[in-house]
């Protein structure tokens, strides 16, 4: 922490020049999503001009956790604890990716057996004859 004059106006500069820094983020953010000349990717609000977004949000979040929480002055514990806990968000993010849909309208899935067992016991059981459909009776017209 600062203790003296000094110290205080470098500190106090370095959070307005963050301060900034942020504002600047969050504006080129905005313009991002609106302005289409800053489009990227296809016209519109399309995944590429969410990756530039989301990165621009990544450094702005960076910028807050190491200067504002005082992250750059702790133990390296700390950084393995930060280190896992992205990995881990970066993992759980990878499994929600390959999930291709819901598991319930996966043909492996459907009923406890996979789509080729189940063709395969169809194919293998005897064809079933559909009875002929009997003729109900019909009355005489009463005069």
């Amino acid at each position: 922490m600062a203790d003296t004059p000094e110290a205080i106006k470098k500190a106090t500069r370095l959070y307005l020049i963050i301060g900034g820094a942020l504002f600047v983020g969050t504006v080129l953010t905005v313009l991002v999503a609106t302005v289409e000349a800053l489009d990227i990717g296809r016209h519109g609000f399309d995944m590429a001009d969410c990756i530039l977004g989301l990165i621009i949000a990544t450094v702005k979040a960076s910028l807050v956790a190491v200067i504002f929480m005082h992250l750059n002055h702790e133990k390296k514990a700390i950084y393995w604890i930060f280190g896992s806990g992205l990995v881990f968000v970066s993992f759980m993010a990878a499994l929600i990716a390959l999930a291709k849909g819901d598991p319930q309208e996966d043909p492996l899935f459907y009923d406890g057996r996979p789509a080729l067992e189940e063709k395969a016991a169809e194919e293998s059981a005897p064809p079933v004859e559909a009875a002929p459909a009997e003729v109900a009776p019909t009355t005489a017209a009463q005069p």
